[in-house]
């Protein structure tokens, strides 16, 4: 689940990325899907935390 975490937050960053540059989608930039993208990105991260801890006994 550890590796999960970590290739959705990559995926994550470069969509948002791909957003902020307005490559994703030929209509332009689109600020606040790139937000969403960060967020969940930065979840993604929190749940990889969680699943390196050591569990508590």
């Amino acid at each position: 689940m550890k590796t999960l975490a970590l290739v959705l937050a990559a995926v994550l960053l470069v969509i948002a990325v791909l957003y902020w540059t307005g490559h994703a989608i030929p209509t332009g930039v689109h600020t606040k899907h790139g937000i969403v993208a960060i967020v969940l990105a930065l979840l993604c991260l929190v749940w990889y935390r969680f699943q390196s801890a050591t569990p508590a006994r």
